[in-house]
């Protein structure tokens, strides 16, 4: 393999694919990305047998070729080339000579013939979503996913769709989120579960203007393909819970309020709650909403205008979790529906009716 390249293209590449790259491989072939020289371009692809990412970046391939090289050394390696065309020369066995300018650095690499192929799944259809779209729609919901790997159910997200409708949700137990979009794709109706890890990695690739990322199925793997990039995915099995069950029909008590003043005073409250319990007690009047916590630093008391439709009332939130709930919910105005002190807390946006973030209470004596 011999291929030039620039020094921008070669970064872009290694550091979408070093995504794919888990530290704690056994075997030392998966610590590194198999580059592939073919038709004037350059393909990086890296695996950890449970999540996959190839990138493929334009070159002037010279002479075509693979190779495995380290992905922790090469990716400190090319941020640190100067801005110059690029050359990498893997023609004499298991290493690479990368020449920049005068200079060069040869790395010892591995046989490109023993490192997997990644799948490429066939069987439940296809669907498509702009990648600003779903960007925004994982940035909703992941941050409700478990990191608790003996619950691996917790860990990642539910993608539904039913009748053109888009629907992810996650949960930890504590709390949930769940977002929908109408991308009117015709395509059977599908239920499975996505790791966070690969939609967090997922989010991190995507967002471009005008491009779509398309979402195939297998069996038991998800395929997510954009312009020059593709995720490919294990899915986890089991059985999601009846996330419908959990969240209230109706509601005994609904505030309207700004986002950001409620944010903002939680996260005041924050700063003394998270030395004890991280509780903060909301109490509802009126026209306000009195925000308080109470931990042997000190107390601090806040008042944030609402306008409320129902009973007044009192409730106690992990502070961590309303937090993270209104900083997910991108919008200037938020309803906030309870119907009790002990039942779930339900965060929706004014604007739309396509989002809810639901937290569970906190039981205070």
């Amino acid at each position: 393999m011999k291929i030039i390249c620039t020094r921008q293209n070669l970064v872009q590449g290694v550091t979408t694919a070093q995504r794919g790259v888990s530290a704690k491989n056994p075997l030392p072939i998966l610590s590194g990305i198999l580059f592939i020289a073919k038709n004037n371009s350059l393909e990086l692809h890296a695996t950890d047998l449970e999540m996959g990412i190839q990138c493929t970046i334009p070159a002037n391939v010279q002479e075509e070729g693979s190779i495995v090289l380290p992905a922790r050394y090469l990716g400190e390696i090319v941020r640190r080339l100067p801005d110059a065309p690029i050359q990498i020369d893997a023609t004499q066995g298991n290493n690479a000579i990368i020449r920049y300018g005068q200079s060069e650095i040869t790395i010892n690499g591995y046989d490109a013939q023993e490192f997997p192929v990644l799948p490429n799944p066939q069987g439940k259809g296809s669907l498509s979503i702009p990648e600003e779209d779903l960007k925004e729609i994982l940035r909703q919901v992941l941050f409700a996913t478990s990191t608790d790997e003996n619950r691996p159910v917790f860990t990642g997200v539910l993608m539904e769709n039913n009748n053109g409708c888009l629907r992810l949700v996650a949960t930890d137990t504590h709390r949930l989120a769940l977002r929908e979009e109408n991308i009117g794709n015709d395509i059977e109706d599908i239920s499975v579960i996505i790791p966070g890890k690969a939609l967090n990695e997922l989010a991190r690739v995507i967002g471009a203007p005008d491009r779509n990322v398309t979402i195939s199925l297998g069996d038991n793997q998800v395929i997510f393909s954009m312009e020059d990039t593709r995720l490919v995915s294990r899915l986890i099995e089991g059985q999601f819970p009846n996330y419908r069950q959990v969240i209230p029909r109706g509601y005994k008590t609904r505030l309207r309020m700004r986002t950001k003043e409620l944010l903002e005073s939680v996260e005041r409250a924050s700063l003394l709650a998270r030395v004890g319990s991280q509780i903060v007690r909301l109490a509802i009047e009126e026209e306000k909403v009195i925000i308080t916590a109470n931990t042997e630093v000190g107390r601090i008391h806040e008042e944030v205008p609402v306008f409320l439709d129902g009973e007044t009332t009192a409730i106690s939130f992990n502070a961590v979790y309303l937090i993270d709930a209104l900083r997910a919910i991108g919008s200037d105005n938020i309803y906030l529906d309870l119907s009790g002190p002990l039942s779930p807390g339900i965060l929706r946006p004014v604007e739309e009716d396509n989002y809810l973030s639901l937290v569970l209470p906190v039981r205070t004596s």
